[in-house]
């Protein structure tokens, strides 16, 4: 078995798509196998059959949350006691393109539509060619979550995260939309701009005033209340604008770009924000062209070990690839594993 491919039937791409795990195994043919997995629960038990069967390629069709589960997942997986002393490790694993966002596929150089990118990898097997690869640093993190009101211990992958402040609630935005898309990023950063003026002065009291006027802008920035510590030294304060971490340079549908710093091998790129809201917006243009944030009240610098615990009665929600954890207490974010990605170019 050389190609294992999880496909997410709840993804934007693949709903009302009831043929999409036939249509894709038709690509792949005798070379591999297609399972859809419509609940977290139906991920490992498929992940297992690929580890004892030897695929040598992981393939999830379905955005950045699908590569997200199937690597958290999978390595938990490993550390079971049937895979974890018997020379197992993880595979080469592959995102295909077609989600809201898919950062990782772009930061690799994956091109092409899912059929395509399976097509391609196909023919390449069977004709005896060598598969590029890529390595990337994951992140590992750890941390504490309330569940049902008791305190529990939890440990996630991935690559990028939204921890907190004006990115988490930006992500908040985004999701509301029936269809998120590139365009809905402009469209939130519109909806924000216009907002403003109202949300954050006292024009926001007028009778008569759009509901939504009167609060996106002030949702956008409300700041994360936590205690971070970076590298072992504590932030001043307590109300952080923005609290965002990640091991790998992202491209949010070619309208943001950020973590350079995060390209050298074993670090990680930190942004966290104690400013103000026309801080942010005034680097916008930085962000659109990835550059270093400036301003004052902005922390932009490669680290090691970046920790966040809630402080008040809010606990955190961070996003990590595009998928939000509740009830976050604290986590602690390092750089994990290196993952191998398999760079394949669709026709």
């Amino acid at each position: 078995m050389q190609i294992g491919v999880i496909t997410n039937p709840n993804s934007r791409k693949n709903k009302n798509r009831p043929e999409r795990a036939a249509e894709l195994q038709g690509i792949v043919g005798d070379l591999g196998e297609v399972h859809a997995t419509p609940t977290l629960d139906s991920i490992k038990p498929i992940l297992r059959d690929f580890l004892r069967r030897r695929a040598q390629y992981w393939v999830a069709d379905g955005g950045d949350g699908a590569l997200h589960w199937m690597l958290r997942l999978g390595l938990e997986v490993l550390q079971e006691p049937e895979f974890k002393n018997g020379g197992y490790q993880l595979p080469k694993t592959m995102p295909t393109n077609g989600g809201t966002i898919d950062f990782v596929a772009n930061n690799v150089g994956i091109r092409g539509r899912a059929e395509e990118l399976l097509g391609a990898l196909r023919r390449t097997i069977e004709s005896g060619q060598k598969v590029e690869e890529v390595e990337v640093d994951s992140m590992l993190v750890e941390g504490i979550e309330i569940v049902d009101g008791v305190e529990e211990t939890f440990r996630t992958y991935g690559f990028a995260s939204a921890a907190g402040g004006v990115g988490q609630r930006f992500f908040s935005k985004y999701y509301e939309d029936q269809d998120p898309n590139p365009k809905t990023i402009v469209k939130v950063v519109a909806k924000t701009l216009a907002s403003m003026p109202v949300a954050m002065t006292n024009l926001r009291s007028l009778p008569g005033m759009p509901a939504e006027l009167r609060t996106y802008a002030k949702d956008v920035f409300a700041p994360a209340r936590a205690r971070v510590t970076l590298d072992g030294m504590e932030l001043p304060g307590y109300d952080f604008s923005g609290i965002h971490v990640a091991s790998m340079s992202i491209n949010i549908g070619n309208v943001f770009r950020f973590f350079g710093k995060a390209e050298e091998p074993g670090m990680m790129h930190a942004l966290i924000g104690s400013t103000s809201p026309m801080t942010i917006v005034r680097n916008i243009p930085r962000m659109h062209l990835g550059k270093q944030l400036q301003g004052k009240g902005l922390l932009d610098r490669a680290c090691r070990e970046l920790t966040m615990e809630a402080v008040g009665d809010e606990l955190l929600e961070p996003v990590i690839d595009g998928e939000f954890y509740r009830n976050i207490k604290k986590a602690t974010f390092k750089t994990g594993p290196r993952v191998r990605i398999a760079k394949v170019v669709g026709a």
